[in-house]
Formats: structure tokens, C-alpha cells, sequence
């Protein structure tokens, strides 16, 4: 009897660790508009590029900017679910940590509600849409708000089984 409720345990906790990843794949624009990417620090669990580039005296003096490009993987710990970007090239702006707190009208009040401006919308492949013109994604992390701009941004979300 205990076997039987130890392979059911086993069987929902398996269940339970079903998980649905957000990707965000951004293509380069041929216009030259590069994609800007603001992450706290503290979510980013994977970073590679083939190349990196460190950017002095941009933006805000606390804010490490660099120019990432060449199958560019950013891995992220969402506040509910995985986030990855996959890219070509983007200026990823990392920014200090912080307890999202409820300011109204706010980038973090926004990013919990997982806000999302464009001009034009497509459907893309299975689970998947495309996002035209003045892309605009607010998120949450688990160390606060992040956000997405761009030209174009495919959003895929797929379950993972094991995340």
C-alpha cells in the first residue's frame, strides 16, 4: 500500500513540474534599430554570444550596457515560468535587482501584469506569434522588472517537460 502512494506521489510531482518557457526570439532589423533588453541582474542564469562588446558612459552610470551579437542566448528566471531570448544582435542593459513593488502606472506595476505593445500582430508557427513595429514587452523576474523593445519579436511558449 505505501508502494502504490509513493508512485502516485511520484506520478503528481511529475505532473507538477510541467512547466511552460517563454521564448522571445528577435531577429536584426535591416533598418540598423538594434533591440534593447533591460534585466535585473539577478535573473539572468545564462548569457552567451559569440561576441560582447562593454559600452561605456550609456545610459545610466549604474547600469552595465553592452552590445551582444552572433546567436545571443539569454536564459532568465521569470517570477512563474523560464524566459529565454535568442537574438542576432541586441543592447542588453543589465540593471540592479529589486523587490518589485506596487507603484502605480510603474514599469514593475506593468511587468506583473506581463505587458505588450505593437503595431501589427501575425501568427506565427504552432504557439507561436509575431510582433511588428514598436514592440514593447514588460516582464517579471524573480529580481524584478524586465523589458523587451524591438522592431520584431517572436514570442514562442512551450511546455517543458521537467523545468
Amino acid at each position: 500500500m505505501m508502494k502504490l502512494v509513493g508512485i502516485c506521489l511520484l506520478c503528481a510531482a511529475s505532473t507538477l513540474t510541467t512547466a511552460y518557457a517563454e521564448t522571445f526570439v528577435i531577429e536584426a532589423d535591416a533598418s540598423g534599430h538594434e533591440a534593447t533588453i533591460r534585466i535585473p541582474v539577478g535573473a539572468v542564469t545564462k548569457l552567451s554570444a559569440n561576441s560582447a562588446e562593454s559600452l561605456e558612459g550609456y545610459g545610466d552610470s549604474q547600469d552595465e550596457t553592452m552590445r551582444l551579437s552572433g546567436d545571443v542566448l539569454i536564459s532568465i528566471a521569470g517570477s512563474q515560468q523560464p524566459i529565454e531570448i535568442k537574438a542576432d544582435k541586441v543592447l542588453l542593459e543589465l540593471t540592479a535587482d529589486s523587490i518589485p513593488h506596487h507603484e502605480k502606472g510603474g514599469r514593475a506595476e506593468a511587468a506583473t501584469h506581463k505587458l505588450l505593445r505593437s503595431t501589427t500582430t501575425f501568427s506565427g508557427a504552432e504557439n507561436s506569434q509575431v510582433f511588428v513595429g514598436n514592440v514593447v514587452f514588460d516582464l517579471q523576474t524573480s529580481s524584478g522588472p524586465m523589458e523587451i523593445k524591438a522592431d520584431k519579436v517572436e514570442h514562442q511558449l512551450r511546455t517543458e517537460a521537467g523545468a
